[in-house]
This record gives structure tokens, C-alpha cells and sequence, in this order.
């Protein structure tokens, strides 16, 4: 009986899922244009209960594990081409829940357009 316990909580407690992507991350929703300043940067949210009692109040908060990500660099203020993932591992005696984004961390630059003149709409 314990061995087929464990069996069932190895193969079935744990998962992973992608929730989506997302184009940009910002506080600031005003975002024009970035600068990269390193790729393929990973932040984590986890929260675990043992027996029912937190080890940390709240819950997994997406904001959490990108500030973890923006806080490698301090010129980055933005994460683009983020990749958000949620996984749990709940056994009732042990249980953990997280967020996890994967993306580009960057700067907001400045973009300056300026009106082609006639004859000049498809040149770059």
C-alpha cells in the first residue's frame, strides 16, 4: 500500500503548464521601444505548505518573479518576450505552488519618428 502511494504521488503530483505568453511586461503601460540588456532571464514565485501551515504568507505572484528578474540589472525596467508557467507539487503533506517567467529583460528607450517626407513614406 505504501509503495503504490508513492508510485501515485511521484506520477501524478506534480505538473507543469504554460498560461501564455506575453509580448511586454511593464508598470508602465506607455512602453515605445527597449533597449536588451539580457536574455533568457528566469524569475520564480513559490509558495510551500507543510501539514497545512505556510512557510511564507500569500500566494505565487507573477509581479514577484519579475522583479526578481528586473533586479539583475539595473539599467532594466522591462521584460519582454515573457513566458509565464505555473506548477504545483501537492502531496497534503507537502505542497508547492509557483510562477515562473522566462523572458528578455531590457530597458525603455526613447523613439523619436519623424514624418518622411513626400516621396519617402517606404524608405527606411
Amino acid at each position: 500500500m505504501r509503495r503504490a502511494l508513492l508510485v501515485l504521488l511521484a506520477l501524478g503530483a506534480a505538473c507543469a503548464r504554460s498560461v501564455g505568453g506575453l509580448g511586454v511586461v511593464a508598470d508602465d503601460p506607455a512602453v515605445i521601444g527597449t533597449q536588451m540588456l539580457r536574455p533568457g532571464v528566469e524569475g520564480h514565485s513559490c509558495r510551500t505548505t507543510v501539514l497545512g501551515v505556510p512557510l511564507r504568507a500569500g500566494t505565487p505572484d507573477v509581479r514577484e518573479a519579475v522583479q526578481q528578474m528586473l533586479a539583475v540589472d539595473a539599467d532594466a525596467n522591462v521584460v519582454v518576450h515573457a513566458d509565464v508557467r505555473t506548477r504545483a507539487l501537492l502531496t497534503g503533506l507537502y505542497n508547492r505552488r509557483c510562477v515562473d517567467v522566462r523572458g528578455d529583460v531590457a530597458r525603455v528607450t526613447s523613439r523619436l519618428v519623424l514624418p518622411a517626407g513626400p516621396g519617402h513614406e517606404h524608405q527606411h
